[in-house]
């Protein structure tokens, strides 16, 4: 595949199953032997389920999680991203003084190699949400 579809195919997946929580994406552009070599579940679940499971467990623990890619390279096997995640929460009692709300925020990085219009691997590098910001998350709960 070219550059700017697989291009095309990674901003897809992004958008409508981290964004937007439509997980019968991943059946249309993960492999059936799908591997995610370092993200929530490496190695316990294959194929498109494993992506599923991820984002689902994700967006049932923040949900209005939305994932912006900041940058991203694309060649005719490979495409690489920089991504943000944000999700607004009520800020609870933990919150800072006078804050009504709390912006969580994840930053990372992840690699796909990707064939026959699939993604085949991905390995994906992240700074987890702070303490902090999942004390306030989860009192707000």
């Amino acid at each position: 595949m070219s550059a700017s579809t697989n291009e095309a195919i990674v901003r897809h997946a992004v958008d409508a199953i981290w964004s937007r929580g439509d997980l019968a994406v991943a059946d249309e552009v993960f492999d059936a032997q799908y591997v995610n070599h370092n993200g929530l579940i490496p190695d316990l679940v294959a194929g498109p389920e494993a992506v599923k499971m991820s984002a689902a467990l994700y967006r049932a623990a923040f949900p209005g999680l939305t994932v912006t890619i900041e940058e991203l390279t694309a060649d005719d096997h490979t495409v690489a991203l920089r991504w943000t995640a944000r999700c607004a929460t009520s800020a609870g009692d933990l919150s800072p003084a006078g804050a009504s709300s709390v912006e969580t925020v994840s930053a990372g990085t992840t690699h796909c190699a990707l064939a026959g219009g699939k993604v085949q691997e991905s390995w994906t590098e992240w700074q987890p949400l702070s303490d902090r910001c999942l004390r306030w998350h989860l009192a707000s709960r």
